[in-house]
């Protein structure tokens, strides 16, 4: 599966329960990027996206369930014990340091994934918003 997360300087992914922040040019980024392959999202990420803009399997057992072509937006939940089944994984990192109590729990390169690309962007709420593709 590949993954998808968006993660402060320090990793940080979500504090008391919320998301750190959040993007309206970052998810329309993460939507061209997926194109028409399917995209899995936990029901706590449903509000970021309009169902006119994809078409989302939506499931709380997300990492489980879906396939290894299959992509995976994660906000609310470690994922470490899905690595073995992930073969790419996308940060978009917010470059600013939130307050954090859930933190991602993958470092992809001591995993053994490459760093294939790395681009900034402007946000809607981020002045500099980058995005990392690392692969195996």
């Amino acid at each position: 599966m590949k993954l998808i997360v968006c993660l402060d300087e320090r990793g940080g992914m979500m504090f008391n329960r919320r998301r750190q922040s959040r993007d309206r040019v970052l998810i329309e980024d993460l939507l061209r990027m997926v194109g028409k392959e399917r995209l899995w999202i936990a029901p706590y990420s449903v509000p970021l996206f309009s169902e006119k803009e994809k078409e989302l399997t939506v499931s709380n057992s997300l990492l489980e369930e879906a396939s290894k072509e299959d992509w995976c937006f994660v906000e609310d939940r470690l994922c470490a014990a899905s690595l073995p089944r992930v073969k790419s994984i996308v940060i978009y990192g917010w470059n600013r340091h939130y307050p954090s109590d859930l933190k991602f729990d993958i470092d992809p390169i001591k995993e053994g994934f490459q760093l294939q690309s790395r681009e900034e962007f402007s946000g809607s709420s981020h002045e500099s918003i980058t995005k990392e593709v690392f692969e195996r």
